[in-house]
């Protein structure tokens, strides 16, 4: 193989050269990392308040269905045994009967 002058300079000066740039270019790449780490604990910490928000409305959600199930269960329990001993007929689910304000009056005078 024969020797050649030129490419033994390039090569002593790309080894030269190749610590210069990494020592430059080192701090710029360390900064770059540590700045998407930083991004990245945003993202995450963003991610976990929003998945907190979504269990507190599911939680909630959750409460509200059982509630309203106990509200039908009740009603229908009702509806089944009468106030009055005998059957009446079904109330909508969730809302209870409404009486007129007058309707006791209405019985006294009977």
């Amino acid at each position: 193989m024969r020797f050649s002058p030129l490419s033994f300079i390039l090569g002593l000066a790309a080894a030269s050269i190749v610590p210069v740039v990494s020592r430059v270019f080192r701090p710029l790449a360390v900064e770059a990392t540590a700045a998407g780490m930083g991004m990245l604990e945003d993202a995450r910490r963003v991610v976990a308040e929003q998945m907190e928000t979504l269990e507190d409305i599911v939680a909630e959600a959750r409460a509200r269905r059982e509630h309203l199930d106990a509200d039908d269960a009740a009603t229908a329990l009702l509806a089944e045994v009468g106030e009055d001993g005998g059957a009446e007929e079904p109330v909508a689910a969730g809302r209870g009967r409404r009486r007129p304000a007058n309707d006791s009056a209405r019985r006294r005078q009977a």
